[in-house]
């Protein structure tokens, strides 16, 4: 089966959706689970469920765990100690199995340091927001992004300014609050990195409709690449996620697993690239 911490309506779903045909042409039943919004906040909730589910014995289970509270990896790792078989993929996670790791660090990373070798040095990040028990969770995609961000910074010797770290809700809602906010501040960044290519459109039509320009006032570069990335009415630059890689290696590590290999647990790592287009020019002169 797949367990993951959450379905959205982009890769997320698409990830899980993409593992579940493959696997299911070798004619094996994939369900897939998640939990309800409400228990995102509720450790003892996700445990429960979990346990529910490795007392029904899949062959294995393949997890997304970036938004697993800490008490599940206790279930998963009792199911593996019974012979279960767990593959992780997506986001590192603390348990040893095998994990197909998409480095976010180095996404967060590139797209910062793209904007500064173009001359910004006024750098914000847009990002979901977290639950709260999650803060400084080591498995937390923003913990990830903020890290290569930071690094991308100093090595210009730039500091992180909080008031440009934005974290928002998701999606197009994401995008109309981070524009709020961003048009709110008296001393805004030239450049912004954000998440997701949705939250990027309307953050874009956003400041657009408020008489910004899109690269002139404001350079922005997307995380995804997903096909929406070319249709905003300034086609983003983005940092890409590496979807088909992440699908391909977990389905080879469960085969093998499944097979019967007894090897060391494999951690694979796999990265984006990233996409020019029109959302980025140098910043004006002031």
């Amino acid at each position: 089966c797949i367990l993951s911490g959450g379905l959205d309506v982009g890769l997320g779903t698409a990830k899980a959706l993409l593992i579940q045909e493959r696997l299911a042409a070798e004619s094996l039943e994939v369900p897939v689970y998640t939990f309800a919004r409400s228990s995102l906040e509720a450790g003892e909730a996700q445990a429960i469920q979990v346990g529910q589910i490795c007392s029904q014995r899949p062959r294995a289970i393949l997890c997304a765990g970036a938004l697993f509270h800490p008490r599940v990896f206790a279930e998963l790792e009792a199911y593996q100690r019974e012979g279960g078989i767990v593959v992780s993929y997506d986001m590192p996670i603390p348990l040893a199995c095998d994990q197909v790791i998409f480095d976010r660090e180095d996404n967060a990373y590139q797209a910062a340091r793209y904007l500064l070798e173009r001359g910004h040095r006024a750098i914000g990040i847009g990002m979901s927001r977290y639950p709260a028990w999650a803060e400084g969770a080591p498995y937390l995609p923003q913990t990830h992004r903020l890290r290569g961000f930071r690094r991308a910074l100093a090595e210009f010797g730039l500091p992180l300014r909080e008031e440009w770290v934005f974290l928002n809700g998701t999606y197009e809602l994401g995008g109309e609050e981070m524009a709020r906010r961003f048009l709110a501040l008296r001393e805004r960044p030239t450049a912004v990195t954000i998440v997701n290519d949705y939250v990027a459109l309307a953050f874009m039509s956003e400041i657009v409709r408020a008489g910004l320009r899109v690269p002139e006032d404001v350079s922005i570069v997307s995380h995804d690449n997903q096909r929406v990335a070319l249709h905003c009415p300034v086609p983003l630059t983005a940092v890409t996620h590496p979807v088909d890689a992440i699908v391909r290696t977990t389905v080879e590590l469960v085969r093998e697993r499944m097979a019967g290999s007894t090897a060391p647990p494999q951690r694979v790592v796999v990265r984006g690239d990233l996409v020019e287009r029109q959302s980025v020019a140098p910043p004006a002169t002031r």
